[in-house]
């Protein structure tokens, strides 16, 4: 990518280049005989050590405050970054690796998904999740479409943004409460994991909304059937066919010692196959790589072989995308308009409409001497945690920005 870059920036004067090509300040040089160098000033190598920093601290600082470190990420991300001091160098950079590391999240995503536990809630858990994505969208939507000041396709892309639930901060305040273990905890996460792979459909339309245009009205299905039948099809494949054909003829041809490291490469394989497929067919990427990590769901080792391989370079490359693909995007400066701050507010309202989803969880018997009905605690849990917000909001809206 930086050899396209250069090759394209050769052509041009250095005035030209910082006027066309901003985001690459890197002075390069070359002649017909020489290879293209590229040098990087020893500020902006600085520069890019205090934001890491930064940004780490900023994650601890949030966590001290019991706030999802993820929130310190994105402060500093706004604050360093273009949105507010710019002082970060080739911001682009960083957002290309931040954008890396939610593909590596992805491929976690499918690995660690509970199949038993999916089977086990059944269709209460699918109906709170469905009846929350799509609830809160058409919300969302409708009060962007209201304001009159965004055309349809950014109403949709709005509404989007309010539909997944985080299962990462749902679960964490599950743990914290200690009902993660309960029967109505385990509801409200596979509702949350089903919310995710819903977000996945959602996100492709809004990947095809973005791109806008004159396009036939069909266009903007493509995506939700291309995304279903991978995730119908592709998700069968991957829990049933493909692990057993997998540990039965290929694993076994290979001896114990390095079938470990031959499964993972076989995984990074995929996710290299999967994610241009889904480009192609109008799906998501971010489905490849989901798909990718559910197909090694049901093999023992590739977990383990994952967390040692990926562990602190996905910590860090997720530090990048909160702080950059995420922080980067928010126009803090426009922070200091009331209508902004109203308009935010205006908009949580399409969150609050999560809370009657706790009326799905099932009336257990009132325990004797139980000072309080168990159905109205079941009920305010399972709402609040619903209306969790995290990850797949901020990757629809950095997409739809």
């Amino acid at each position: 990518a930086i050899r396209l870059l250069a090759s394209a920036n050769s052509n041009f004067s250095q005035d030209e280049r910082s006027t066309r090509f901003p985001f690459f300040p890197r002075r390069i040089q070359e002649d017909d005989n020489v290879e293209v160098a590229i040098e990087v000033a020893f500020m902006d190598l600085y520069d890019a050590l205090v934001f890491l920093f930064c940004v780490f601290v900023g994650g601890h600082v949030a966590t001290l405050l019991t706030m999802p470190n993820l929130v310190g990420h994105i402060i500093v991300g706004f604050l360093l970054g273009p949105p507010l001091a710019n002082f970060v160098p080739f911001p682009q950079a960083f957002v290309l690796f931040g954008d890396i590391g939610i593909i590596l999240l992805l491929v976690e995503a499918g690995i660690d998904l509970d199949i038993a536990q999916l089977k086990l809630t059944g269709i209460r858990s699918v109906a709170i999740a469905h009846a929350g994505a799509f609830g809160a969208l058409a919300v969302g939507a409708g009060i962007a479409f209201a304001s009159q000041q965004v055309t349809w396709q950014g109403a949709v892309c709005l509404g989007a943004v309010f539909s997944p639930t985080s299962f990462g901060v749902a679960s964490n305040a599950l743990i914290t409460g200690n009902m993660i273990n309960t029967p109505v905890g385990q509801i409200i996460v596979a509702a949350a994991v089903i919310d995710d792979v819903i977000a996945l459909v959602i996100l492709s339309v809004v990947q095809q909304l973005v791109l806008g245009g004159d396009v036939l009205i069909i266009e903007y299905f493509i995506p939700v059937i291309s995304s279903v039948a991978f995730l119908t099809i592709g998700g069968y494949i991957a829990i049933y066919p493909f692990p057993k054909f997998l540990t039965n003829h290929v694993l076994t041809r290979i001896p114990a010692k390095y079938q470990e490291s031959f499964a993972f490469l076989l995984l990074i394989l995929l996710i290299m196959g999967y994610m241009p497929l889904m480009s192609v067919c109008k799906t998501n990427y971010l489905t490849g790589a989901f798909l990718a990590g559910l197909s090694f769901n049901q093999i023992p080792s590739i977990h383990h072989s994952f967390i040692k391989n990926t562990k602190n370079t996905m910590a860090w490359l997720l530090r990048i995308f909160f702080s950059s693909s995420i922080g980067f995007q928010v126009p803090i400066k426009l922070y200091g308009d009331p209508m902004v701050i109203a308009w935010g507010f205006a908009f949580y309202i399409a969150v609050l409409a999560k809370l009657p989803l706790g009326l799905f969880v099932p009336r257990l018997k009132r325990p004797k001497g139980y000072p309080f009905s168990p159905f109205l605690r079941d009920c305010i849990i399972t709402g609040v945690a619903m209306t969790c917000r995290g990850e797949f909001s901020f990757i629809i809206a950095s997409f739809a920005v």
